[in-house]
């Protein structure tokens, strides 16, 4: 876990600890006078004395959840992008084999990366090989069944997670061939 994460969170601990400390204490002085503020005081300053001390040990978890889950959200996002690129009919001029090589390659890459999800994984191996029989096709209807993929390919990848349909309508809206 890097030393950043760890530094924030007890921040937080002890910007809660001092939030309760500000709305108990009051309560504590007014019931109580000064007796239940001083028990309150030290209640609180053992509390997060000690989860201080233990941040590391249940922190590290979630910090590795949380990266886990956001490389697993660039990798769908990625994936849908590059299978939905190679999915589309070459613009005219054609461009060169080298130029088409390297998009089949990026989406080929990105469809097999180790963060994506076994359904996501099944369904960009479907685009790609509808995306290859549509170059080697080269018709309207091969071309439809390949955008018809890469768009089931979308959807399954913006199904319950809202950071990547944010990511992915952000970048048709900002993608200039999508006026096409």
């Amino acid at each position: 876990m890097e030393p950043r994460h760890l530094r924030i969170g007890r921040r937080r601990i002890w910007m809660l600890s001092g939030a309760c400390f500000l709305v108990l204490g009051p309560i504590g002085y007014f019931v109580g006078g000064w007796i239940p503020l001083a028990a309150l005081t030290v209640a609180l300053l053992a509390a997060t004395s000690f989860s201080h001390w233990k941040a590391t040990s249940w922190l590290a978890p979630a910090v590795a959840t949380g990266q886990r889950e956001s490389r697993r959200d660039v990798a769908t996002f990625c994936v849908v992008i590059a299978v939905s690129g190679y999915a589309q009919p070459p613009a005219r001029p054609a461009p060169s084999a080298q130029d088409l090589a390297a998009l089949r390659l990026e989406a080929y890459r990105a469809a097999a990366d180790d963060d994506l999800s076994e359904d996501l994984r099944g369904l960009a191996a479907d685009a790609l090989a509808d995306a290859d029989a549509a170059y080697a096709e080269d018709t309207p209807v091969a071309w439809r069944a390949a955008r018809a993929s890469a768009e089931r390919l979308a959807h399954a990848a913006q199904e319950g997670n809202p950071y990547v349909r944010q990511l992915l309508i952000q970048w048709v809206d900002g993608n200039p061939a999508a006026d096409h």
